[in-house]
């Protein structure tokens, strides 16, 4: 049994999609090459990968088999490939960020850069999006990622600003809502005091924290809520809005932001490495 890269590429289009127009649209292919491919994938493997539901298609057991394999092997396959078409990369990247976006994606985002480009070493600085996009236009910093508070730089993702607590929290009970926020300087701290005060809520800020994690602990010991970035909310809290009588808090827009002082191949490389992985958990 051979899997050939082109014909995997098809079927997951299929697969998101659900119909051969759109996946042939999506790839640059006629409706008849599309439906060629996945008959000859099926011939291949021996079975039907989808069942037709009215003028849509669905994955059939089979298909929902492969489809977790062949997002990985066509993961594994592109990334070989920009690894093999790049030229050899040397020297330092000066990245920076503030931990909203350090704990989430962009550890594995370097862990990957790192495996391909070994020789490329990258510092990190972790500050509030304010100090990051100074140091990038500075010339201190090569690239930043930085929630939008000015114009320049380019968008690259959304994530919406959301109350959270432990499930157990409920917030009528309280005259004056208790509340975590990050240390003076970070904008969703400003975002989420403001919001409170236009909504007319009494709050009190009952914990200050410079890290997500003591913002975590705090609301998972239920001392208070607080406001966070929707994908660093942990499975264990509960996200809180208009039905508990909070106001709905900004979308933080995710912007990157690249020195103007100079330009280098390992910026451009790394640059496109963070547009991408933004993309694939958007």
């Amino acid at each position: 049994m051979e899997l050939q890269i082109d014909y995997l590429r098809t079927f997951i289009a299929l697969a998101e999609t659900k119909g051969f127009t759109k996946t042939g649209i999506q790839i640059n292919k006629s409706q008849s090459a599309v439906s060629m491919q996945i008959k000859r994938l099926e011939d291949e493997i021996g079975k039907k990968l989808f069942e037709r539901v009215g003028k849509t298609v669905k994955l059939t057991v089979e298909g929902n088999i492969l489809i977790k394999y062949a997002l990985r092997i066509l993961k594994e396959h592109d990334n070989a490939v920009r690894a093999l078409s790049k030229p050899d990369l040397e020297g330092c990247l000066r990245v920076g960020s503030p931990e909203h976006y350090t704990v989430g994606i962009l550890p594995k985002l370097l862990a990957r850069f790192a495996s391909i480009y070994p020789d490329v070493l990258v510092e990190m600085r972790c500050e509030n999006s304010d100090v990051i996009k100074d140091a990038v236009d500075n010339g201190e910093l090569d690239v930043g990622i930085c929630t939008q508070i000015s114009e320049g730089g380019q968008v690259i993702a959304h994530d919406p600003i959301v109350w959270v607590a432990e499930p157990g929290f409920i917030v009528r009970k309280y005259s004056t809502v208790p509340v975590a926020v990050f240390e003076e300087g970070c904008i969703f701290r400003t975002w989420a005091t403001e919001a409170l005060e236009k909504y007319g809520i009494d709050y009190r800020i009952v914990y200050v924290s410079h890290s997500i994690s003591g913002l975590i602990d705090a609301v998972s010991a239920g001392l208070a809520i607080a406001p966070i970035i929707r994908s660093n909310v942990p499975a264990g809290l509960k996200i809180l809005g208009l039905e508990e009588g909070l106001p709905i808090l900004p979308v933080s827009n995710i912007v990157l932001h690249k020195t103007k002082k100079k330009t280098s191949e390992i910026i451009e490389c790394f640059s496109d490495h963070i547009v991408k992985s933004f993309g694939e958990r958007a």
